[in-house]
């Protein structure tokens, strides 16, 4: 089953297009990934799918329905979304954030509910924020402060997820973490759909990449197909190895720096 069709996808803000014409379709249980250079689209394709940003032309489709034919509380119980990490945070504690989540299923005459109450305590289980309830969203660390965020995001829906670049300045062991939870969610059935910076991270995680170039899907397909030397130097624009990770047996790239292309080797 598809979870999202687009077709023909012209999409952007004011008078600058963004999207051009995208074509793309996410299958029930994939796990995606979205890379390309700065100003490609990527954030664009996450608002778009969520229904933050409507297209000035083509067709979005979520579940074989029209995406803005979505009543908002409708389309939050189906999907979730963790956006890039710029807002200022409210001085709400852990807990209370994750219990945001829970707003669209909520009746108007109940503030919290058994049901709420054990899907907050999952989330935050999931995610290892358990012990960080009581704390503040201020005094998280950047790792600590994406989990909650997922957490809020899976009380509020586990079976589609959306994400646009979770794991951007967060250290190695966040890092992981984060991926690896995404991962167990997807193994376990949930479509999983993720802006990502490190195309490493990509190449092990995901089910299917999409590199986007200028607005359009440059190309898609299964790790082991586009992370090719050529396809990644084409659409970033800079020279680069693709080998073998020995752990995952996934493709794993290099860059190789511009002062070795200039100089012809390493000094």
């Amino acid at each position: 089953m598809s979870i999202f069709e687009l077709h023909e996808v012209n999409a952007g803000y004011r008078d600058v297009p963004v999207l051009r014409d995208l074509g793309l379709t996410v299958s029930d249980g994939e796990f995606v990934s979205v890379i390309g250079p700065n100003g490609a689209g990527k954030s664009t394709l996450v608002k778009t799918l969520s229904g933050d940003v409507r297209p000035s032309s083509g067709t979005v489709l979520f579940k074989g329905r029209r995406l803005r034919d979505y009543r908002a509380r409708v389309l939050a119980r189906e999907l979730s979304v963790v956006h890039q990490a710029a807002e200022a945070l409210a001085p709400f504690t852990v807990y209370e954030f994750i219990r945001l989540g829970r707003f669209p299923h909520q009746d108007s005459f109940v503030l919290e509910s058994d049901r709420d109450r054990e899907m907050i305590a999952r989330a935050a289980e999931t995610t290892g924020v358990a012990g960080l309830l009581s704390r503040r969203l201020t005094e998280l660390s950047g790792g600590e402060l994406q989990l909650a965020r997922i957490a809020h995001a899976l009380a509020q829906n586990s079976s589609v997820i959306l994400l646009d670049e979770p794991v951007s300045h967060l250290d190695i062991q966040h890092a992981v973490m984060i991926m690896d939870i995404l991962w167990k969610l997807n193994r376990e059935g949930a479509t999983v759909v993720t802006v990502l910076h490190d195309i490493n991270i990509a190449s092990d995680y995901s089910t299917r990449i999409v590199g986007l170039r200028e607005g359009g899907v440059f190309f898609s397909g299964a790790p082991a197909e586009v992370l090719r030397y050529d396809l990644v130097e084409a659409l970033f624009g800079t020279s680069c190895i693709v080998l073998k990770n020995p752990t995952t047996g996934r493709p794993f790239v290099y860059p190789v720096p511009g002062y070795v292309q200039k100089e012809g080797g390493v000094t």
